[in-house]
């Protein structure tokens, strides 16, 4: 049994290895795969976005910017006409929404029209083109300087533009953005002062330059880009990489936890640990079915092994399992089989040998006991004759030479068991008594309770006869006694601690035969030996107790006045119970 636990441990182990290599296998792809399809995801999708929102931030300061250099060109045509420089401003603030205050300078800087120069403005005069200066906080606003020089056709610094901007739309743009869980956009200058934010935190003009790497890198960066760092994943855009000349080195970032970012990628990776924990549990049970279905047959085949090596070859159900297992199995069967066969006509050749073995015993114990018992007979006869009618040794008497007459009938039935049947035996046809009618079961009956009641009492045992047919039967009367002796003897030797034997009598149905039964209360006779007890030298008693012939002789005297004996439990399912069914006298 031990090779078959540890081939089951084995054949679950290979197939939970066989479930668990390509579980695992197939679960760090996908998990790798989705982590891989999450980033390249969150990073386009951010990239997307801040691509949308920067070129409309840079498209709005672009066109501010272009409507006042035209307006500037405009101007520097006809410097001196004050009512043609009011229209120009009046129509610059309207046509450009976000400019807040707007005034024209000389080539000196000194005011000409317009609002007032904020202090610490550079004008700058000194410089050519123009620019865009950095973030200022005024008033609770965000304004940015848009300076645009106004030159002439011939290249001549006529004045200066100067337009405050309004940055509060660069605000509204960032607020209305739709973004992810935990994301925000933040949109800083070129010197890393936040512009606007979308997650509304007030704004300060501490510089996030050399606070947080991805404003260093959107700052340092001409092109767009993305970077995981500190539990962020951001992706920035210079707005300077949308113009091909005179750029706003600003820079757009979008920014997101990590969590919520690869939120997805965690969830399939849960997912599929999830579903591959269950896959492999499944596996695993369906392994064990496997490896119980394909080693169970196999414990069956070994238990059969020992059985056979045992003499117990024909015990236990038929082996079944799957493919070669099976046929193998019914080969084992097979051979079983024949060779419970081969042993059964061992057993056979054995009780042959025996029998011829009690046949020459039979005879020399018949020629040794049958002058003691004629001798024994003869005096009984003798000293009988003496005794008168009514005397009290004269039932002894009788007794002692029935007794003989019984011994020497007994002797006559052992020589006529062990010696070869005639042809009328094998056919089971009864021979011919003398005087069958002479066999009344009732009066054996009373006779058997005479002789045992000595042994009755001694074992504490109670004998009820119940006598309900009185019809003569076809079985000498000796026989009979016989095999009533040898089936209360056997009862009384199974119930130790005493109890009741009951005999009784009734018509076989048709009336042409009678049944006796004899039953006990004892421990009855377990239903794998009932097909044996009638075997020749079977026995369950201990050596010395019984030979196994008793009930062999039984079944031979009854079958050869052509009844039939048969043994099952007794009433009510307690002890034991022989029936014996003798054809009645003149029915044969």
């Amino acid at each position: 049994m031990r090779a078959a636990a540890s081939l089951r441990w084995r054949v679950l182990l290979l197939l939970a290895l066989t479930a668990v290599v390509p579980t695992v296998i197939v679960g760090v792809l996908a998990i790798s795969r989705a982590r891989a399809d999450v980033e390249s995801e969150v990073e386009r999708g951010a990239l997307a976005h801040i691509r949308a929102l920067g070129a409309a931030l840079d498209g709005t300061l672009q066109d501010a910017r272009r409507t006042v250099e035209l307006a500037a060109a405009t101007w520097a045509d006809q410097p001196d006409g004050e009512r043609e420089a009011q229209l120009l401003l009046k129509r610059l603030r309207r046509n450009v929404p976000i400019v807040s205050a707007l005034s024209i300078l000389d080539a000196d800087g000194t005011l000409k029209y317009g609002d007032a120069v904020p202090d610490g403005v550079d004008a700058g005069s000194h410089s050519f083109g123009g620019y865009i200066g950095d973030v200022r906080r005024t008033n609770g606003r965000t304004i940015v300087n848009l300076v645009v020089q106004a030159r002439g056709r011939t290249g001549e610094l006529m004045g200066v533009f100067l337009a405050t901007l309004d940055l509060g739309f660069v605000r509204d743009v960032v607020a209305a953005a739709r973004l992810g869980r935990g994301a925000r956009v933040v949109v800083v200058d070129g010197t890393g002062v936040p512009v606007a934010t979308s997650d509304g935190r007030p704004l300060t003009e501490t510089s996030l330059a050399g606070k947080d790497p991805a404003v260093d890198r959107a700052l340092a960066s001409s092109i767009e880009g993305t970077l995981a760092t500190g539990g962020w994943v951001s992706a920035y855009r210079n707005l300077s990489s949308y113009q091909s000349s005179r750029g706003v080195r600003w820079a757009i970032l979008h920014q997101q936890p990590e969590a919520d970012a690869y939120a997805l990628a965690r969830r399939t990776t849960r997912d599929t640990l999830l579903v591959g924990g269950i896959a492999l549990a499944l596996a695993l049970a369906l392994g064990a079915l496997v490896a119980t279905l394909l080693t169970r047959p196999l414990e069956a085949l070994a238990r059969r092994a020992d059985a056979i090596a045992a003499g117990g070859a024909d015990d236990g159900p038929p082996i079944r399992g799957p493919g070669e297992i099976g046929v193998l199995g019914q080969r084992i069967d097979e051979m079983a089989k024949r060779v419970a066969e081969r042993t059964e006509l061992q057993q056979a050749l054995a009780r042959g040998d025996r029998l011829a073995s009690v046949g020459v015993m039979s005879a020399q114990v018949a020629h040794e006991i049958n002058n003691p018992l004629t001798t024994v007979l003869g005096y009984a006869k003798l000293l009988q004759e003496d005794k008168p009618e009514g005397h009290p040794d004269r039932a002894g008497l009788e007794l002692i030479a029935s007794e003989a007459e019984r011994m020497k009938s007994i002797v006559g039935s052992l020589l006529e068991y062990a010696r070869a049947p005639r042809q009328s035996e094998q056919q089971m046809k009864p021979v011919e008594l003398a005087s069958p009618e002479t066999c009344q079961p009732a009066a054996v009956v009373r006779h058997v309770a005479t002789l045992l009641g000595p042994q009755l009492k001694k074992g504490r045992t109670t004998l009820v006869t119940d006598m309900a047919s009185d019809a003569a039967v076809t079985i000498d009367a000796h026989a009979l006694q016989q095999v009533l002796v040898n089936l209360v003897q056997n009862a009384l030797q199974a119930m130790s601690d005493g109890g009741t034997i009951t005999i009784a009598s009734s018509p076989a149905p048709g009336a042409v035969a009678t049944t006796i039964t004899v039953a006990d209360t004892g421990p009855g006779i377990p239903a794998q030996h009932r097909t044996k007890v009638f075997d020749p030298f079977f026995t369950t008693k201990d050596a010395g107790v019984g030979t196994g012939l008793g009930l062999a002789v039984s079944k031979h005297l009854v079958a050869t006045a052509g009844g039939s004996i048969e043994v099952g439990d007794g009433p009510n399912g307690t002890g034991a119970e022989f029936r014996l069914v003798i054809p009645n006298a003149g029915t044969v």
